[in-house]
């Protein structure tokens, strides 16, 4: 990031034509218009920041990935394949984590990357404690004992740790120590970038759009990927419509399902529906003196018309949720009771409990279409058995900060879950253990017996006994209705005729991997 000032897509790809036209021609030297070696993608929210250490949520995971290399990935067969880690270990004890690195890495401002850089990364990592941090919470210290090779030691085992790396990106611990100020360099990397991936961060104007450039000595070279990418903050659903349909952008995530169809059959666009491990949730605070009460939790989870969901606000990209787990995930298990659409039970429960007239308030992100549909049918449901529902729109930070404190936590705050990585731990551990509270444990549940579980799952090597505590779990879970388990939508991505090999990846759910993508 070098500039704050604004300027639009169409201004940036204006002024390059004005450019080109004063030089005498019309082209870049390589051929082609700016527009024409470009790729534009539409979101409808900007980042919080452009800081690696927060990419445990998406609007700052898309805006990482194209300027950093993480250490591991996952390969097409769903196994964990090496980025920038060419080979890791695990010791037999599970305290110790050996790390090979490539040795044909350079950052962004040329240096190389070295194992130097990975510790300064981990350190920097366990000493913020924010967000990626609560995937490497066993991360205890590590020694770089060449420029390639790194030994990590972790206080206690993690059967999770390796799959946690796939969200370590690496920064230039000399660029950034540079610029560290006071805060670890959390405000320098907030608008710039350390990374050594494809593309360099060249602008960012806030909550407008922010611009990468190729990083001409990437590691992986270039073979058809765009010039630049740029990401465009659109919130208004039909305008990210427009924005597509005229050329303006060459992807877009976040088209109303209502205009789903008008791209059907469409010459020039094509429509990628994809399944996920994302649910949409609607926790309840279990501190708050009106939502701990358990039969208010059923009555109004009992209450919500989940099949309605699928079909009128899904248009049946999607599926409904039979526990806190979705079926795509690993140890996911359909036999848990947790409550369905069932009105005559909810005004049982109501009844018999003193609660019609209730009044609750619930939190949901605004310009999310399916939030604000699936916010609305809940509050015309909750009408029928008596309870008051107020909404209140909210943006993703300002969700984050709510949930910071018990006195600021919604007493319902609708919100998806989107797993790092497919194995369970990504959603038992993180949303339902007790440690996770005041990160994604958004509701502050807190029961002892899945804590054990969660926990001795987390450092379990053996997959099935792994499985077998994970599935304790979720029937645990499941009777405490901390939650309202929406659905498990299906992700939908509409893109224009000039790009080529999109490819949807759960682990990094409403991103883009641009380096995989051709334009013509």
């Amino acid at each position: 990031m070098r500039s704050r000032t604004f300027l639009s897509v169409g201004a940036f790809f204006g002024a390059a034509a004005m450019l080109a036209a004063c030089s005498g021609g019309s082209s870049s030297a390589s051929g082609g218009s700016a527009r024409d070696q470009a790729l534009v993608i539409a979101e409808n929210e900007p980042p919080a920041s452009f800081d690696p250490v927060q990419a445990d949520n998406s609007t700052v995971d898309e805006v990482v990935i194209p300027a950093y290399d993480s250490l591991l990935t996952y390969g097409d067969d769903g196994n964990l394949a090496g980025v920038l880690a060419s080979d890791w270990k695990v010791s037999d004890d599970g305290l110790t984590v050996t790390l090979t690195l490539r040795d044909d890495v350079t950052f962004h401002d040329g240096a190389k990357l070295t194992a130097t850089d990975v510790k300064y990364t981990l350190d920097r990592i366990k000493t913020l404690n924010i967000g990626v941090a609560s995937f490497l919470t066993a991360y205890d210290s590590s020694e770089a004992t060449s420029d390639t090779e790194l030994t990590i030691t972790l206080s206690t085992p993690d059967a999770v740790f390796p799959a946690a790396l796939t969200r370590v990106y690496v920064v230039n611990s000399a660029l950034v120590e540079k610029n560290a100020g006071d805060d670890q360099g959390q405000s320098w990397l907030a608008t710039n970038d350390a990374g050594s991936g494809p593309y360099q961060l060249t602008q960012y104007s806030s909550n407008q759009s922010a611009d990468y450039e190729q990083y001409a000595d990437y590691w992986q070279g270039f073979t058809g990927q765009a010039k630049s990418v740029q990401f465009q903050y659109i919130s208004d659903a039909s305008t990210q419509k427009s924005a597509l349909e005229s050329g303006d952008v060459d992807v877009a995530m976040d088209i109303a399902p209502t205009d789903w169809a008008s791209f059907d059959g469409q010459a020039g666009f094509t429509t990628d529906k994809s399944d996920t491990n994302v649910v949409l949730y609607t926790f309840f605070n279990m501190n708050d003196a009106t939502t701990k009460n358990k039969a208010l939790r059923e009555a109004i989870a009992s209450s919500y018309n989940y099949q309605e969901h699928i079909d009128q606000i899904l248009l049946g990209a999607g599926k409904k949720v039979t526990g806190p787990l979705p079926s795509g995930m690993q140890c996911a298990t359909t036999d848990v009771t947790q409550p369905t659409y069932d009105l005559d039970k909810a005004k049982q429960l109501v009844a018999d409990n003193g609660l019609d007239g209730t009044s609750v308030t619930m939190t949901y992100l605004e310009a999310t279409s399916e939030m604000e549909q699936a916010a609305t049918l809940l509050q015309s449901n909750l009408a029928e058995v008596g309870i008051d529902l107020k909404l209140q729109a909210v943006t993703y930070p300002q969700y984050v900060e709510m949930n910071a404190k018990d006195e600021t936590r919604p007493q319902l705050g609708m919100i998806y879950a989107f797993p790092a990585f497919p194995d369970a731990s990504a959603i038992m551990y993180q949303n339902f253990n007790s440690k996770m509270i005041g990160s994604q444990n958004w509701g502050a549940y807190d029961n002892a017996e899945v804590d054990k579980l969660t926990d001795d799952a987390q450092t379990e090597s053996d997959q099935a006994t792994r499985c077998a505590d994970y599935e304790k779990a979720q029937a645990l879970v499941a009777d405490d209705v901390p939650s309202i388990n929406m659905a498990n939508a299906q992700t939908v991505a509409i893109m224009n005729e000039r790009v080529k090999d999109f490819a949807y990846r759960s682990w990094h759910h409403q991103t883009v991997d641009v380096y995989s993508i051709q334009v013509s």
